[in-house]
């Protein structure tokens, strides 16, 4: 990852959900969405490209409002 790049991660007692933001090859930002089961081989993984980094931290907090309203709640711990 570059020098610029910012990460959060969720997590409830069963599941994690992390986000990170990032700088590609080309200097595009991107917000790479990855989350798993604790415990588990299932996980998934989804790649955002936002026009800046102010964007790119929009849509983490997005994702964060999203994150903390699921049931059951996930927690911020990075």
């Amino acid at each position: 990852m570059s020098d610029n790049s910012f990460r959060a991660r969720w997590e409830t007692g069963e599941r994690w959900y992390e986000a990170i933001l990032t700088q590609d090859l080309l200097g595009d930002w991107i917000v790479l969405r990855v989350w798993g089961g604790k415990g588990s081989r299932r996980h998934g993984q989804k790649t955002d490209m936002v026009n800046s980094e102010a964007d790119g931290r929009n849509l983490i907090e997005q994702i964060h409002k999203t994150r903390i309203h699921r049931k059951p709640a996930y927690e911020r711990v990075l």
